[in-house]
């Protein structure tokens, strides 16, 4: 603006302003990394540095004289934008703005804006100083930041089959996508501000599992689990869950990502996948165990046939017959119990019991058993008479079920204890405890479950007898656990009834005095003890020496001793099993004619026995006629 154009606006102040423009121009003209300009009270441009003319494209005689205005769009200066700025900027000494700015030719860049109001010492606004700076890198990455923020919050919102969504570092839910609204049923407004933990069942909480996860993320990295959740309406479903902590670029906790998926349906499938195969496994330990009673029934009907005048022996087979038609019925008795199970149909009959009667008659069912195997029974009963509410059948039942499984799982010459306790709050703890093969801590909950074995060696038993105490047991509103310290660290259950009456009575205590059976010669090893000593007594009659033993282990004991001919060895037995038994005993006598006399009759059973050695493979129950024709063959002379 020139001297004659200054003198006839007649404007003190902008001739004020003006005088001082030298200054300015000293202090601010080389700068080239801001566009510094002064401006009159109406926006007309009165100066130009070098850094304007960079960043806008204007020399100064291009510009200078002109309004700032043609640094806006059309539609902000018909919309009086450049007008308002400076008004805010005169009443206030001072505005500032970032936005869209125009070039000369029309481009646009992304402007940091101040705009200063310079005053007179009067006080008056006499013109304002303008700053710009090109911040279009800046913004170009924090809209690309934007965009890719908006692109990832629209694809985790549109994911529908995942839960995923947002906690602040206590666990508060500050984001919602629409999976976590299909899944958990609560809207963004319902959640948001809530704690997470109120997708726990409250037994899930009250053990601290919510607050865990997040101290584990944080400690770990990261957090998985599978469990229940509950949905708002109340419905469990089951959820495999990922928690991971959020940090921000300085490494400060800021939260956690949390993505939930729902596997209820899959948990199913896997169930019925499981189930199928528990019904698998109890059809083949069916065979097995109706085969283990048949085994020494042919043997002994041979034997009566070719000596039916032999008083004695027909006696002896004939008690042998009835024990092993006792055990046909007890497995008929189990598969029923199964089906009582299965429909809910077990009923009671209930009676007041003297605690005694039930142990007596549960320890009398189960004494065979326990001095067949050499064990010691130790029987503790509480110093008072104690009576319960109970059907005497099922409670002796229950009790005999233990006292089996721990005679069972505990190599011979152990110890088996029954004891009973009074408590305070007017429970009977029954305690069965052995010093067996023990189970392992993560089978402590299956076993009660149908046709669960436990994981353990011996192939005896249908899966049933555990089912069957627990849900004898909590008929009469108790209670069965397992104990165990591991693997041959023995085992303990303990079941908790409630009690009617108790008086006082001394304290009693049973041993039961081991029986141990050594035979020789001809060697035949089976776990069922009545097959062993009938099929060791069938080869007695034909002429054999013969020699027993129950378990894989002390087979190789005896085939120390006796080097036999003729080795009939079961395969699951306890300790160590037949195959590897065969092994040993194949050392020991290597022309022996080692025979698998098993339940097991697949070919896949068959070819285990065939690589391990065997030379014949025998299905219970043995027709004798095959097993006298294959020994006879290899041992001609045995019959002599």
């Amino acid at each position: 603006m020139t001297a004659e154009q200054i003198s006839e606006t007649g404007d003190e102040d902008l001739t004020w302003l003006l005088e001082r423009r030298q200054h300015f121009d000293e202090l601010v003209g080389g700068v080239e990394d801001y566009a510094i300009f002064m401006m009159s009270k109406d926006g007309t441009i009165l100066d130009w540095n070098c850094g304007a003319e960079i960043l806008k494209g204007y020399k100064p005689e291009e510009i200078v004289g002109k309004s700032f205005s043609n640094f806006y769009s059309d539609e902000e200066v018909a919309a009086r934008i450049p007008e308002e700025e400076l008004e805010v900027a005169a009443a206030h000494g001072k505005f500032a703005t970032e936005g869209w700015r125009v070039r000369k030719g029309g481009g646009k860049f992304w402007a940091s804006v101040t705009i200063t109001a310079i005053k007179t010492p009067a006080k008056h606004v006499a013109g304002f100083l303008k700053i710009t700076r090109d911040l279009t890198e800046r913004q170009e990455k924090t809209e690309a930041l934007r965009q890719s923020e908006e692109r990832l919050r629209l694809l985790i919102e549109s994911v529908a089959d995942y839960a995923i969504f947002m906690l602040d570092p206590s666990g508060t839910v500050v984001s919602w996508n629409t999976g976590a609204r299909k899944i958990k049923g609560y809207e963004a407004e319902e959640i948001l501000g809530q704690h997470f933990s109120r997708f726990y069942p409250d037994d899930a909480v009250a053990s601290g599992i919510p607050r865990g996860l997040l101290q584990r993320a944080l400690k770990e990295g990261s957090a998985e689990d599978e469990g229940w959740r509950i949905k708002k309406s109340g419905e469990r479903f089951w959820a495999s869950v990922l928690i991971t902590p959020v940090t921000d670029e300085v490494g400060e906790h800021r939260g956690f990502v949390k993505i939930t998926r729902d596997l209820t349906e899959r948990r199913k499938s896997l169930e019925l996948i499981q189930a199928s195969e528990r019904k698998d496994t109890f059809l083949a330990m069916l065979a097995h165990e109706l085969r283990n009673p048949l085994a020494p029934m042919a043997p002994g009907v041979e034997m009566i046939l070719k000596s039916p005048h032999d008083t004695g022996r027909v006696i002896q087979i004939a008690s042998m017959l009835r024990r092993q038609v006792g055990l046909m019925s007890r497995l008929i008795e189990d598969l029923v119990d199964l089906s009582r199970i299965t429909t809910g149909k077990i009923h009671l009959r209930r009676d007041r019991l003297a605690l005694p009667e039930v142990l007596e008659t549960a320890i009398e069912s189960t004494r065979p058993l326990l001095e067949s195997k050499g064990h010691r029974l130790i029987l503790r009963l509480p110093p008072t008479l104690v009576e319960i509410d109970g059907d005497l059948h099922r409670l002796v039942q229950a009790v005999v079920n233990l006292l089996t499984n721990a005679a069972k799982y505990t190599p011979p010459n152990g110890q088996v204890e029954l004891a009973a306790e009074a408590t305070g709050d007017r429970l009977l703890e029954l305690v069965v405890r052995d010093n067996g093969s023990g189970i392992p801590g993560h089978r402590l909950e299956s076993i009660f479950d149908l046709f669960d074995q436990g994981g353990l060696a011996s192939t005896d038993g249908l899966g049933i007898g555990l089912t069957l105490v627990r849900t004898i047991v909590e008929l009469h509103g108790g209670s069965v656990v397992a104990r165990s310290a591991g693997e041959n660290q023995g085992s303990e259950f303990r079941i908790r009834l409630p009690i009617v009456a108790n008086s006082s009575v001394a304290q009693l205590a049973a041993t039961l005095t081991p029986i141990i059976k050594e035979r020789c010669r001809v060697l035949v090893a089976d776990d069922s003890t009545t097959s062993a000593d009938t099929l060791a007594l069938w080869f007695e009659s034909e002429g054999f020496d013969s020699a027993v033993a129950y378990d894989g282990k002390q087979a190789i004991e005896v085939a120390k001793e006796t080097v036999p001919q003729v080795v009939c060895l079961d395969i699951g037995m306890p300790v160590m099993n037949g195959i590897e038994a065969a092994s040993e005993i194949r050392k020991i006598a290597p022309d022996a004619f080692i025979i698998a006399i098993t339940g097991w009759g697949t070919e896949e059973d068959r070819s285990k026995t065939r690589l391990a050695g065997f030379d014949l493979h025998l299905v219970k129950p043995v027709r004798i006629e095959d097993l006298n024709a294959a020994i006879m063959k290899r041992f001609p002379k045995c019959y002599g």
